[in-house]
């Protein structure tokens, strides 16, 4: 049978109409309609009178109580100023006192919620060691005492007397107490230390004790008269067993007379508590029964009876063993050093018992989730805002990390360049075969007929200049000849003859002969630019004019010639270490390159955590307290550093494994079991790469040469009539030089040499005569560019 405990006894309360004043308040602090929220309004009225009626169960009672409680706290911090007649009868006189302020409301749902909580851990089987029931009970004492010390330290101003702050610290004290009882039993149970049980055991009957005078002198609280008896039985109880205890200790020490005065006086104090625990249940107010066990006289009669037979027993051995053996005097009890007392009980705080997993569930969520003040709303966008900068800093932090996967990636060429060493794994070595581009181009060479087209257009290069050349010197030697002719005339007829020179008139016509000359020169050098080039390139063109099968034989037969090798040469190395390497560097590829996708994980997760975050409740249960918002964001966003710090340890992972796939390229690049493979592949692809490159190069100048010879073609076209032209302008000048001169021959033959004296030119005349260009002349087109070799 286990020890009997004491429970606070529970407040009664009256209804109260908490819809209409809460529809007041959300028309006048929110301006809306409380007809959207009558629902919830309903739930908080139904919440009230579940929490005060009676349950089914003393743990249903006690979650309502708690549910209640953070109704009315979330209430109040939205409408501060919420009041309605609250009625609460005290608990140990049936007085009832009204207040109209929530916060009176809260302590007594508090006080109520600690009696509900000393009720359940008083009914606990504690007897049965196969259950949590010690632990639970003795947890429930402590909760109950932290919620009395809050309202003590909170509600300053207690109308009735169970609720003013002496009265609060002496239950307190009560609750605690029976908590060390609690773990006394435990210890006791465990067979802990003989000194440590005596040290709790103290403790206990001293707090008993001590509560005991206390009750007597208090005037504030009417403790029930069975309290008092009951905690005077237990107080003498627990010297007993605290001397019963210390006793054992001291004998065991060799202490053999004090160990004898302690069993002495434990066995009398043990029948001192003998005379008290004899109690009538019935002298108990009807609301103060439940307070006790119903069983209450009989389970301290089997106690006290218990320790009396312990205790006399002890003393008897005790006696015997000195008498016989030991022959030590007996000291007096007063001389004897005092117990040390150990308290292992303290009151938990309001806030750790709210934190409980167990009580958050009962809690469950607010009830007007979308009532929330202008200034709650404000700050939970400035954290959202804060939360929006950290996802932003870790997205760019993965971002640069994905980036130099990227660029190790690039610059270690991989993965192709693994695929150098893939005959490691007996895959074949890909066979020398032209590129896409090369073929491309094949096709294209053999649909159009390149060689012939090419040739035939070359061959025809060369017979255009030497007619145009002579046209233009046909022109020029004319030229030549009416100079001679002019200054025949003007020897022959000295003074008399007035016909300009032909150098001086024809100036700028020759300049255009000899500029079209030059231009034709200068095409003869690019034609034969053109068709040296075109010779350099002609068999490359003829291989690809040739069709797809023998740009393909050309690749195979190089492979064949460039990869035959002596056997003096030929490495014959183990190639399985190579293999294992090759394995593993693959297998570092994977890895690296699967980061980004692990990395996009953990932000997707972060960021759905930042999705589920919702502060507005804990900005709502803060509201009253000053200048903690920045504190309190700080705070909040504690809660995403072991993520960040999983992105941070993923990228300095990343930097391992890039600095390990390095190491293993290069090893394998120059591993000699890799040798022979990376020959053959050079052998193959070296050969195509080159064949490649020299194919392009060849189709790149056979463009050059294609564009060069359509210039030149232009050329020729506009050069033949431009030395049309100037043989037709030469023509002209000469026809009008030769009537000229018929003219100055004919009258000079009759008129006296006295009147045909030549008319003396003006210095206009002369300048005009010294012109270096005809505007009206056109000049010959420039030459056609050369082409690019």
């Amino acid at each position: 049978m286990q020890s009997p405990l004491i429970a606070l006894p529970l407040k009664e309360t009256k209804p109260v109409d908490l819809v209409k004043p809460l529809q007041n308040l959300i028309i006048q602090n929110y301006e809306q309609s409380p007809a959207s929220y009558m629902s919830e309004l309903q739930r908080i009225s139904q919440a009230r009178q579940d929490a005060t009626g009676q349950a089914s169960t003393e743990s249903l009672g006690r979650d309502l109580l708690f549910r209640y409680f953070h109704i009315i706290e979330m209430l109040e911090l939205r409408f501060p100023e919420l009041e309605a007649p609250f009625v609460w009868l005290d608990s140990f006189t049936h007085t009832p006192i009204e207040q109209r302020t929530t916060a009176y409301e809260k302590a007594c749902i508090l006080y109520n919620t600690a009696a509900q909580i000393t009720r359940v851990s008083m009914q606990l089987n504690r007897s049965d060691s196969s259950t949590d029931a010690l632990k639970r009970a003795y947890t429930g004492f402590r909760q109950a005492a932290g919620l009395l010390q809050y309202i003590k330290n909170n509600f300053m101003y207690a109308p009735s007397d169970d609720m003013k702050g002496p009265a609060l610290e002496s239950l307190s004290k009560l609750l605690l107490a029976q908590a060390s009882e609690i773990f006394l039993e435990k210890s006791i149970h465990d067979a802990k230390g003989e000194a440590l049980i005596a040290k709790l055991a103290s403790h206990t009957a001293y707090t008993y004790s001590a509560l005991s005078v206390e009750w007597n002198d208090m005037d504030t609280l009417r403790v029930p008269a069975m309290w008092c008896r009951i905690v005077a039985c237990k107080a003498d109880h627990f010297m007993s067993v605290a001397h019963l205890y210390r006793a054992k200790a001291d004998r065991a020490a060799g202490k053999h007379g004090e160990a004898l005065t302690r069993f002495r006086h434990a066995l009398s104090k043990a029948q001192a508590a003998s005379n008290l625990t004899f109690l009538d249940t019935w002298s108990f107010a009807t609301y103060l029964r439940s307070t006790a066990p119903s069983d209450v006289s009989e389970s301290l009669h089997h106690l006290v009876s218990t320790q009396i037979t312990n205790a006399s027993e002890a003393c008897r051995e005790a006696e015997r063993d000195n008498d016989l053996v030991y022959h030590e005097r007996a000291p007096e009890l007063d001389t004897l050093p005092l117990i040390d007392q150990v308290s292992m009980a303290t009151a938990i705080p309001i806030r750790d018992v709210f934190s409980q997993p167990d009580i958050q569930r009962v809690l469950g969520g607010d009830v007007l989730t979308s009532l929330i003040p202008l200034e709650v709303l404000k700050n939970t966008s400035v954290y959202t805002e804060e939360q929006a900068k950290m996802v932003r800093a870790e997205s760019t932090r993965i971002c640069d990390a994905n980036d130099r996967i990227n660029e190790a990636i690039s610059a270690l060429s991989l993965p192709h360049a693994l695929d150098r060493y893939a005959a490691l794994d007996g895959k074949p070595i890909p066979s020398c075969v032209p590129s896409q581009q090369v073929l491309d181009i094949c096709e294209e060479a053999t649909a159009s007929n390149i060689i012939s087209r090419v040739e035939r257009v070359l061959g025809s290069l060369p017979k255009q200049a030497p007619m145009i050349e002579a046209t233009l010197s046909d022109a020029m030697a004319d030229l030549d000849t009416d100079a001679r002719e002019c200054e025949h005339g003007r020897v022959k007829h000295a003074a008399s003859w007035s016909q300009a020179p032909t150098a001086s008139v024809s100036r700028s016509l020759r300049r255009d002969i000899h500029a079209a000359r030059d231009a034709l020169a200068t095409a003869r050098e690019n034609d034969k630019g053109i068709i040296q080039l075109w010779s350099d390139i002609r068999d490359d063109m003829a291989l690809l004019c040739q069709g797809r099968e023998a740009v393909e034989h050309a690749y195979s037969q190089h492979v064949g010639l460039s990869s035959s090798v002596d056997l003096l040469d030929h490495d014959f190395s183990d190639p399985e270490p190579a293999r294992t390497l090759l394995h593993e560097t693959h297998a570092q590829i994977h890895a690296l390159l699967s980061m980004p996708h692990e990395r996009e994980a953990m932000l997707q997760e972060l960021k759905r955590q930042v999705q589920n975050d919702d502060i507005s409740r804990s900005l709502l249960l803060h509201r009253c307290v000053q200048h903690m918002e920045e504190a309190m964001f700080a705070q909040e966003l504690k809660k995403y550093a072991p993520m960040q710090q999983r992105i941070r340890n993923h990228i300095a992972l990343q930097t391992q494994r890039i600095e390990a796939l390095r190491d293993s390229v290069d090893r394998l690049r120059t591993h000699p079991g890799a040798a022979d493979v990376r020959r053959r592949w050079d052998a193959s692809q070296g050969g195509a790469r080159e064949w490649n490159a020299r194919l392009v190069q060849a189709y790149d100048a056979y463009t050059d040469v294609q564009r060069a010879m359509n210039q030149a073609q232009v050329f020729y076209n506009d050069m033949s009539h431009t030395a049309n032209q100037l043989a037709m302008q030469a023509e002209r000048f000469l026809a009008e030089r030769r009537a000229e001169r018929s003219s100055i021959i004919m009258p000079s033959d009759t008129i006296p040499a006295a009147t045909t004296a030549p008319r003396a030119t003006t210095l206009a005349e002369d300048i005009a005569a010294l012109r270096m260009s005809n505007p009206s002349s056109r000049g010959p087109p420039p030459p056609p560019r050369p082409p690019r070799i």
